[in-house]
């Protein structure tokens, strides 16, 4: 039930050129990435505590991450549209799930 009434996590996203930062403040406490996308990779921490191998590139005006951890391959595409909104998409490469995904659109809060 304590779930149910969590807060949804707040996401905060900075760039500069190629270099990215997310930070993801929820109930739980604090996880950031810190990246150049068509850099090297990366290791990010989950909220899980696992390792996660990263490595983030541009397609177009998206920027995808494509991440291996314990749970196999995904890859993570992330969008601004015309409105400001982010658009979110997690997708499995495990080629047993059958192209599985999931998204969500984030709404820009007023400052």
């Amino acid at each position: 039930m304590a779930a149910v009434r969590a807060p949804w996590p707040r996401w905060e996203f900075v760039q500069n050129g190629n270099h990215i930062k997310f930070i993801n403040r929820g109930p739980l406490g604090e996880l950031q990435e810190e990246f150049e996308a068509g850099g090297p990779e990366y290791i990010a921490i989950d909220g899980r505590k696992q390792q996660i191998t990263c490595k983030s590139f541009w397609e177009g005006e998206t920027l995808i991450t494509e991440k291996c951890g314990p749970q196999g391959p995904f890859r993570e595409e992330r969008r601004f549209d015309p409105n400001g909104e982010l658009h979110f998409v997690l997708r499995s490469l495990e080629p047993s799930h059958g192209g599985a995904s999931w998204g969500r659109t984030f709404v820009r809060r007023p400052s």
